[in-house]
């Protein structure tokens, strides 16, 4: 049944979504055209694409605590599970992770925050596009972590890799950040879980930072999420990617909501 529901957004989100030829925010086209559309094949996708498929190929099983699904009375639900079937289920396509990557590098942000390390793909990715940046990522299973963290040494990334449950380290782990660039919200899939890291994060975004939030359309909790997330004072451009939202903090411009074909 969710997966039929998800389907239906899909559709609903291809007729909707608009080319670049009919973006009128000259912010929002450049981004279109400078990012979105490029083809360059960067010689780091290389390297990173190959670590991804290695990871894919792997039959070794982990312990995985998951604290992001709805788990009745319980916090988190711990399951033992092959490394490869995690990638399968859970990282993003080449093509998605690819654009994480230029958008880092376009954007140049000094620091990035993550939200689910899982095995370190995205944070490779990211880290990879702008290696300047302080890359701090986040992840509630140790056993995750430990995949995560020699997957980031393997790419010679420094990262800061902090375990535990977003609830209890979110506060330490961005108390002394003035500034959130760039956050990547891909840990948690539920309503109140999104929008209260949201809110957090908010008060150190500045007017160029850039929020993304994975998986928008996986369920009306989120699509409601996404809903507030948008309608916020503080953000006037949100985009809309379908498997991905963005959202913008631009001052002296009118608000405007975009829903990108990609």
């Amino acid at each position: 049944m969710k997966k039929f529901w998800q389907i239906i957004r899909y559709f609903n989100y291809r007729i909707k979504a608009k080319s670049r030829y009919k973006v009128h925010s000259p912010f929002v086209y450049e981004l279109v055209e400078n990012v979105f559309r490029d083809k360059t094949r960067f010689k780091e996708y290389k390297e990173l694409n190959k670590a991804r498929r290695k990871l894919l190929d792997r039959t070794d099983k982990i312990e995985v605590m998951d604290f992001g699904i709805s788990s009745g009375q319980k916090d988190f639900v711990v399951k033992l599970k092959v490394v490869g079937d995690i990638v399968k289920k859970s990282s993003h396509s080449k093509k998605q992770l690819e654009l994480l990557f230029r958008l880092a590098r376009y954007f140049k942000p000094s620091t990035i925050l993550e939200f689910g390390t899982a095995v370190g793909i995205s944070a490779s990715y990211l880290g990879k596009g702008h290696p300047k940046a302080k890359l701090i990522t986040m992840e509630g299973s140790m056993g995750l972590a430990s995949v995560a963290n020699s997957t980031l040494k393997k790419h010679g990334i420094k990262v800061e890799l902090e375990v535990g449950e977003f609830d209890a380290i979110l506060d330490h782990v961005i108390k002394d950040e003035e500034v959130l660039d760039m956050v990547f919200f891909d840990g948690n899939h539920r309503k109140k879980s999104t929008l209260k890291y949201f809110e957090k994060c908010l008060a150190k975004a500045s007017e160029n930072s850039v929020f993304i939030f994975d998986d928008i359309h996986w369920s009306p909790g989120m699509e409601l999420a996404w809903k507030k997330i948008k309608a916020n004072n503080q953000v006037t451009i949100s985009i809309d990617l379908y498997w991905a939202g963005m959202v913008f903090f631009k001052k002296d411009i009118a608000k405007q909501d975009f829903i990108i074909r990609y």
